[in-house]
């Protein structure tokens, strides 16, 4: 076939044929056929061509197109047939129609006047496979009609462009139609392209907007509304209840179609498995509740041999809707339970070790929370201070029974949190630390707020309790509100503050909704510090429903000696292990090059932070590893400065380069308060706001190197006076002599 993606020339019109060619299936459509036909005749093409197929209506209709035909004999064509579906129908119409382009009328809906005449003009005119329009959507009759208009697009800013879709894979999110349109004839018949013929008027326009977009090199959108969908026919497709599974069979029957063209399966197959699931959820929302957990089991098994046939690929799918694939595949059973109510609202998860001194007032407040549907999970972490006979007690006292006891060998928080979250069964998921108090109606209005949002995640703010004065204060850092969207629910994707610097990669002011857990499979790094870094920030910049609720609802706990955010020193290493772990996850979701300068600065940052808080004899290793290994893995060494947002860190990283490059390269040489203070070691590095960046840097440290230059060249001179060699040799014979005598008296004592 010539290639014509780029052969923007008019095409010449037979005069003898006509322009276009309009299809209309017809059964069992007496009401509304009389319009449909009437927007026809009244379009202001004058050489249009339409083709009923009469596919074994028992109503009235065969009598209404044959009245049309009497009347329009010169334009209007009707073929008979036995019932075959509409699959056959639309084919039958196509082999009879000659125009040089194809339109589609659904016979319960109507057409504007100037429709295919427009398209034609902008399909010829730019040599188009494909023309598609606005169209309109409405329900009732006359002054009982209400109106939507929906574009046929989802960017208008590609309205009239030309467009090839195997380079803009994004026009298959486009609405799903093939009737808004028309299609060049010659294109259809070169490729082959007719509808899957299957019993019935259902999901059959599924595989032939799949062919035509697979194979068109030239389509374009138009910004004008031309075709008036019907919603309201109670005999539509739409609104049946008994053909889930022919829904299922028509993607069945696209997969096989691509798969056998592999020039277009490399393409498109992750595409197929898109579109397989929107028409999933298309029908579901359609069919029956009687009938959606059997379809539910219907569509996990369908899923599970798209799967193994490499059919769904991730990065063509939203974070939302891969993580709803993976759910109902996992357990449709559980996936169904969606539209029920749930039975325990919330599912505490609470990891102890060694937290004695403070578990009394935390589990009281746990007790009290107003949220009564809840369940607590308390999993010791191998304590050996008393804390697990004191749960045993607690739980065995709870009026609700609703308290659960877990035990393990001391592994971490992290490792407690995973074995928590395997025994959860609460519609979210709380994570919370055994030494912080809550609020009494923590619980209740964070699972208000995230019900209220349909939230996959609800974040809320939180204040710091000082253990030695007992003094609150608002941790204004964990969540900065202003950086983020002003709409809510919002998707992580949609922050465009860095999503790193503002929520705190902390997990127990956040509520989870349990199943987006259980559907992207995170779970918290078994690590003795930072294990929940990564759960946090994967679950936030992949979620794609984030509500916030703006009010302080917990008091964390400080200066507590056992807590988990105290044991960095014991694996320093911990922190480049979380950033590996949150950038492959980054990679593996598709979204790390939109998120890539911010993961960099936060893993900048996070690492800063780290060596700024180890014990000053822990630093110099920490450095050399940093420098030599870390930095450049994560792609920090070969960012300019001006790839850095944040002025304290970027002016490290600028004292870090010049130590490497004009130092010796310990950290002992970044490690002075201020330059002016000669370099002095410090067992703290503390950053100078006005030494914002590297420049600044620099022109502080060589104004040191001009001191001590300037030193030299006073001792210079000094050394090269009269003065310094007249004293020199007067000293020359008594410093010989007394070095004689103490060479004398060394010899004499060996």
């Amino acid at each position: 076939m010539t290639d014509r993606k780029n052969t923007p020339v008019a095409t010449d019109h037979d005069p003898g044929r006509p322009r276009v060619s309009v299809l209309v299936p017809v059964f069992n459509v007496e009401p509304y056929l009389q319009a449909a036909l009437d927007s026809l005749i009244e379009q202001t093409m004058a050489d249009l061509e339409i083709i009923c197929v009469d596919d074994g209506s028992t109503d009235s209709s065969p009598t209404i197109l044959r009245r049309y035909a009497e009347a329009h004999g010169d334009r209007l064509k009707v073929i008979t047939q036995e019932n075959a579906g509409y699959g056959v129908a639309m084919n039958v119409a196509l082999r009879h129609a000659t125009g040089d382009y194809i339109g589609i009328l659904e016979p319960d809906d109507v057409v504007r006047p100037a429709m295919f005449e427009t398209l034609w003009q902008a399909g010829n005119e730019h040599d188009l496979d494909i023309v598609k329009a606005d169209y309109l959507r409405f329900r009732g009759a006359e002054e009982h009609r209400t109106d939507v208009v929906v574009p046929c697009v989802n960017d208008t800013s590609v309205y009239g462009e030309v467009i090839d879709p195997g380079e803009r894979i994004a026009v298959f999110r486009y609405p799903m139609n093939t009737w808004c349109g028309i299609y060049r004839r010659e294109f259809l018949l070169e490729n082959d392209i007719w509808h899957h013929e299957t019993p019935g008027a259902s999901y059959q326009d599924n595989g032939f907007f799949f062919q035509t977009m697979c194979q068109a090199r030239r389509i374009m959108y138009i910004n004008d509304v031309f075709y008036e969908n019907r919603r309201d026919n109670p005999n539509s497709s739409v609104k049946s209840t008994g053909k889930a599974d022919v829904a299922l069979q028509e993607y069945d029957w696209i997969r096989e179609w691509l798969l056998q063209r592999p020039e277009l399966a490399e393409r498109f197959t992750g595409v197929y498995g898109l579109k397989r699931w929107h028409n999933i959820d298309f029908t579901m929302k359609r069919l029956a509740p009687g009938l959606r957990r059997e379809f539910c089991r219907m569509v996990s098994e369908v899923l599970k041999e798209d799967n193994e046939r490499g059919a769904l690929i991730q990065s063509a799918f939203g974070v939302g809707e891969w993580n709803r694939v993976q759910w109902i595949m996992r357990d449709p059973d559980e996936y169904f339970y969606q539209y029920e109510q749930w039975r325990i609202r919330v599912s505490v998860v609470m990891p102890v070790y060694n937290a004695m001194p403070y578990l009394k007032e935390c589990l009281a407040s746990l007790r009290n929370q107003s949220l009564r549907d809840v369940e607590v999970i308390l999993v010791d972490d191998g304590s050996t201070d008393g804390s697990l006979e004191y749960l045993q007690d607690f739980a065995e006292s709870d009026p609700y029974d609703r308290v659960i006891l877990m035990t393990q060998e001391h592994q971490g928080a992290g490792a407690a949190r995973n074995l928590g979250l395997e025994h959860a069964q609460g519609e979210y998921v709380a994570f919370l630390d055994a030494d912080d108090v809550f609020d009494r109606g923590m619980l209740g209005r964070a699972y208000g707020k995230a019900k209220a949002d349909r939230a996959s995640i609800c974040v809320f703010r939180s204040r710091n309790l000082d253990t030695e004065s007992g003094k609150t204060s608002p941790i204004r850092h964990a969540v900065k509100i202003k950086d983020l969207p002003k709409h809510r629910p919002f998707s992580g994707m949609q922050i465009s503050a860095n999503p790193f610097f503002t929520f705190v990669g902390w997990p127990w002011d956040k509520l989870f909704l349990r199943t987006y857990l259980l559907n992207t499979g995170l779970r918290f790094q078994e690590l003795t510090s930072t294990n929940d870094a990564y759960f946090v920030y994967s679950a936030l910049v992949c979620c794609d429903r984030i509500t916030i609720l703006d009010e302080e609802l917990i008091s964390h706990r400080r200066n507590v000696s056992t807590s988990i955010s105290n044991s960095t020193t014991k694996s320093p290493d911990n922190a480049y292990r979380a950033l590996l772990a949150i950038r492959e996850q980054l990679m593996r979701s598709g979204i790390y090059p939109q998120l890539q300068r911010k993961f960099v600065n936060y893993s900048l940052h996070l690492l800063l932070w780290h060596l700024n808080n180890l014990p000053a004899d822990a630093r110099e290793d920490f450095y050399k590893t940093l420098v030599t290994d870390w930095l450049p893995e994560l792609g920090v060494s070969d960012k300019p400065l001006d790839f850095f947002t944040q002025p304290k860190e970027r002016a490290m990283l600028g004292m870090i380069r010049h130590s490497l490059e004009h130092g010796s390269g310990s950290y002992w040489d970044i490690a002075f308060v201020q330059a002016s203070e000669g370099g002095t070691k410090s067992h703290k590095v503390e950053y100078v706001a006005a030494r914002d960046d590297e420049d600044e840097l620099v022109r502080q440290m060589r104004k040191l190197e001009r001191e001590i230059d300037r030193h030299k060249a006073k001792i210079d001179e000094i050394r090269a006076s009269e003065t310094w060699r007249v004293g020199r040799a007067m000293t020359y014979v008594p410093t010989k002599l007394a070095r004689l005598v103490r060479g004398k008296g060394r010899g004499t004592n060996g």
